[in-house]
């Protein structure tokens, strides 16, 4: 996002007149969290409301509205929301593939006893998440499939369920087809001509952390399935499975190589998506009209699924984008900032823990989507970077990393709330608290400890 002096607007808006309206949003979207309302078109709803309510407290309605207009349709916006668009088609389309189904298959092949059998869950599950880019579609989908499965042979329920967290808080914090990856991306500015972090490079920087923290993850899942975890074997999986979709896993592999190498993430997504329909419809995974079909004047089909499932999160980045744009163009942010910068931050080190520290008490308290309470600290993250000298892609590893840490494991949160209700419908017997998982998601506390003691984060 830009960052603009109080010279080039006239900032009629005042300094916190401007910040009310985004007050009044994260403080409905902590309070819907404790009620579990995390959907998207509410928070949208919520958002406009706040908007709409703000513009009462702001004297000047012509300055109000344009910054509304301006950051509404700015190049962060527009960047997000066509990658969001692409990835929706990415991601239905391997639903459309059974690219889970084939997951469940590799699970019953290996036919393991419960200790490995809780450490392939993570790592299925991080695989699917990399996969789709969708941490809240691996909840949903590996806690009735999976999960069911791992109880049935003696998996310790608390150790799984942490363990399908931890895959999803893997894949959302690395794949480069993630909203996570996009904002964290979009949101960084270099000082020189304003442009932003590109996504392949982005990753890249944080691959060592993640990989890290992933590895710790695994050992300590076999060690927790060694000490708590009553060992016995049994036919786990009944599910009628083929290993035919596990070739869809080859455009993920495509993407991220691309990505790593620079490619436009426009270009590499296209060439996933791509290659994902042929393979499909070479192996006869689905056909086309399971893609694209028209029904008496209705158009339907897994293309169009994945369009218009994303245009909810599209319209809700919108909205905060624009009640972020609020408390720039006001110059709240800036206030905010420099007392930061006057009271806390003295040195890049401190700028980095204040970012942390930023992100996960976001995290924390809008942790109905992370994807709202990464949106909401980026433009936070930006403004401090710049002015300490941070790396933009410093910037986006301690942004997208660190956002993938508490809201998979608070258990007001939206993807604790997804596991408890994929837990019940999946019909195994288990009754689990949200509570239970606090401690039993490893991945996202050993992310945090790894980002936040990590000392490669200051270098270019």
């Amino acid at each position: 996002m830009s960052v603009r002096t109080s010279g080039e607007h006239d900032t009629k808006l005042g300094v916190w007149t401007s910040a009310i309206p985004f007050a009044l949003f994260v403080f409905s979207a902590i309070t819907l969290s404790f009620f579990e309302a995390t959907d998207i078109s509410l928070l949208t709803v919520v958002g406009i409301c706040a908007i709409i309510a703000g513009g009462a407290f702001n004297g000047n309605k012509t300055v109000y509205w344009n910054t509304i207009y301006e950051y509404a349709g700015g190049k962060t916006v527009v960047t997000a929301m066509m990658l969001w668009l692409m990835v929706g088609v990415y991601g239905t389309i391997l639903k459309a593939g059974h690219i889970a189904d084939a997951l469940v298959w590799a699970a019953g092949t290996l036919n393991v006893g419960a200790t490995a059998f809780t450490l392939a869950v993570f790592l299925f599950s991080g695989l699917f998440a990399i996969s789709t880019g969708s941490g809240f579609g691996t909840i949903s989908t590996i806690s009735l499939t999976l999960f069911p499965a791992g109880v049935a042979i003696g998996c310790t329920p608390a150790l799984l369920g942490g363990a399908i967290l931890s895959g999803a808080a893997l894949g959302d914090s690395i794949a480069p087809v993630s909203d996570t990856a996009v904002i964290a991306a979009a949101t960084q500015e270099f000082d020189d001509d304003g442009r932003t972090a590109e996504i392949g490079t982005s990753i890249r920087r944080r691959l060592p952390v993640v990989t890290k923290a992933a590895v710790i993850t695994s050992l300590a899942f076999l060690l927790s399935g060694l000490l708590f975890t009553e060992q016995r074997q049994g036919d786990a999986l009944t599910i009628q499975t083929t290993p035919d979709g596990l070739a869809l896993l080859f455009p993920t592999l495509l993407i991220i190589v691309l990505s790593l190498r620079k490619v436009s993430i426009f270009s590499a997504i296209a060439m996933g998506i791509t290659t994902a329909v042929i393979i499909g419809l070479a192996l006869q995974l689905f056909i086309p009209a399971d893609l694209v079909s028209i029904s008496e004047g209705k158009v339907s089909g897994a293309i169009v699924d994945g369009i218009t499932g994303m245009t909810g999160v599209c319209v809700l980045l919108m909205v905060v984008v624009s009640l972020s744009g609020l408390i720039i163009n006001g110059r709240c942010m800036d206030v905010i900032t420099e007392t930061l910068n006057r009271r806390v931050i003295h040195s890049q080190r401190s700028a980095e823990l204040t970012i942390v520290a930023l992100a996960s008490v976001t995290g924390i308290l809008i942790a109905a989507v992370n994807t709202i309470a990464n949106i909401c600290v980026a433009p936070f993250v930006n403004i401090i970077g710049r002015r300490h000298g941070l790396h933009p892609y410093c910037r986006t590893t301690l942004l997208a990393t660190i956002i993938c840490t508490f809201p998979f494991i608070v258990p007001y949160g939206g993807c604790v709330l997804l596991l408890m209700k994929g837990i019940e419908s999946s019909g195994c017997g288990v009754v689990m608290q949200a509570t239970d998982v606090f401690f039993t998601a490893l991945y996202p506390w050993i992310l945090f400890f790894c980002v936040t003691f990590s000392k490669s984060t200051v270098t270019e």
